[in-house]
């Protein structure tokens, strides 16, 4: 997607108003307004555009490239990603420096035989990363849920990787009181919550498998 040639303006001012804190909804309602901004484009600012500060704190936390054997893994945060990136939808990187996507699935699984085979290459990519322990982590209210745990399980053994794959109301619950020494998640509660590091591992598989390029803001706003 090619955004329209007044979206620099218009984030440049969504991001001066959260600044100045005014409210993200009503900021985004104004700008998007002004600028006659488009439905997925209103959606890279909200989700991709932060204050300065909280960019700076989750920039900290961020390792390109973790030493540690060892990852815990917001599973259908990473693989929707992943998934969203074959099916065609947007991805683009924020101005705290994590790739995201311009909608959510909302806990519906489409391309189900995609999903589990995008599963089985991304684990193979964290092995050849050195990886050797990964714990993962799924919400049960998306459809199929205990389907994908058993499934992942499976793969992970499969790999000789150690760990498990996890079920729980919430991913984000089970992470933040699990005290992880190394996350991959791009979800901004987790990543407001724990201290890191955090390793965008969608962003390293899919520029590793495909060569991927993104809408970056990060390089918008230092």
């Amino acid at each position: 997607m090619d955004v329209s040639p007044a979206f620099k303006e218009a984030a440049e001012d969504y991001f001066t108003l959260l600044n100045k804190q005014y409210p993200e909804r009503a900021s985004l309602a104004l700008v998007g307004d002004r600028y006659r901004l488009s439905k997925d484009e209103r959606m890279i600012l909200f989700r991709g555009i932060t204050s300065r500060d909280r960019a700076i704190s989750r920039k900290a936390k961020r390792s390109p490239f973790p030493k540690l054997p060892e990852l815990y893994i917001d599973g259908y945060n990473v693989l929707f990603t992943l998934l969203n990136y074959r099916i065609g939808k947007l991805l683009f990187i924020g101005n705290d420096g994590f790739l995201r996507d311009a909608g959510g699935s909302h806990g519906r699984l489409t391309h189900a035989d995609m999903f589990l085979e995008l599963a089985d290459e991304f684990f193979d990519h964290l092995v050849t990363l050195g990886f050797r322990r990964v714990q993962v982590y799924l919400d049960s209210p998306v459809s199929h849920s205990a389907f994908h745990a058993e499934r992942i399980r499976n793969l992970l053994w499969g790999k000789g990787l150690e760990g498990d794959c996890t079920l729980g109301n919430s991913a984000d619950y089970l992470l933040k009181r699990s005290s992880p020494p190394c996350i991959a998640s791009s979800d901004t509660a987790i990543i407001d919550a724990l201290p890191g590091p955090f390793f965008d591992a969608a962003r390293s598989y899919l520029e590793k498998r495909y060569g991927a390029t993104f809408l970056d803001l990060s390089e918008w706003f230092q």
